[in-house]
């Protein structure tokens, strides 16, 4: 009992940043693959689609390759590129390559309850921007497991823009929070889906976008 309240305790934390008027809900279905090739090295892939209430398509594909190195039982190392292709309602396409430095590690246990924190910083080369974009992420994990191998999932994950530039301004970028569940498919694969919010303060307004993430995970 006492897991079931922690999660939905944390669960209301991370949807309390939700607005109270309705909105489309945004689809962002994901697959990610990832297999070990020896030695404590690892890669993976991933393709993350994003479609936004203005859109009937995909507003959104992103393209992730990375390398992982092991340098620990509870930590991993990775390096990575990503492409992103922006479809706005208006003008012309958005490209984003970026070079991604990202630490993976598992902090232990409480009551039962897993956690897990990711680090990203990543340098983005935006077309029209006049310099590199830097920016970091740090992502905080929950796993609650429910029973049958299925577990709660609560996560949240700021982004903050080191540097200013053309397309850029410094500091604080967005937020997104997710809770939802995992289950598992079969020995290799899992499938994670809930809801998450995505906040994005702007000079012009603040967004708040509704999301359901569906990933298929699929490891060897």
């Amino acid at each position: 009992m006492r897991p079931l309240l922690t999660l939905a305790f944390m669960a209301a934390c991370a949807l309390a940043s939700a607005p109270t008027y309705a909105k489309k809900v945004q689809p962002w279905p994901t697959v990610y693959v990832s297999a070990p090739i020896g030695k404590g090295w690892s890669i993976s892939g991933e393709v993350v689609g994003r479609a936004d209430r203005e859109h009937s398509g995909p507003s959104q594909l992103e393209t992730r390759l990375q390398l992982g190195r092991s340098i620990g039982r509870d930590l991993t190392l990775w390096v990575g590129y990503v492409h992103v292709v922006s479809y706005p309602p208006l003008g012309r396409v958005g490209l984003e390559d970026q070079v991604v430095e990202q630490l993976n590690w598992k902090a232990g246990s409480i009551a039962g309850i897993s956690f897990s924190s990711r680090t990203r910083l990543e340098q983005r080369f935006q077309r029209g921007a006049n310099a590199t974009n830097w920016r970091v992420r740090e992502q905080v994990k929950a796993s609650v497991p429910l029973g049958h191998h299925v577990a709660g999932i609560v996560w949240v994950e700021p982004f903050f823009a080191l540097n200013q530039t053309s397309s850029v301004r410094s500091g604080f970028d967005q937020l997104r929070s997710f809770a939802g569940i995992s289950v598992p498919l079969s020995k290799r694969v899992e499938i994670e889906a809930g809801y998450l919010n995505q906040f994005l303060p702007r000079a012009s307004g603040d967004i708040h976008n509704d999301a359901v993430p569906v990933t298929l995970y699929v490891r060897f």
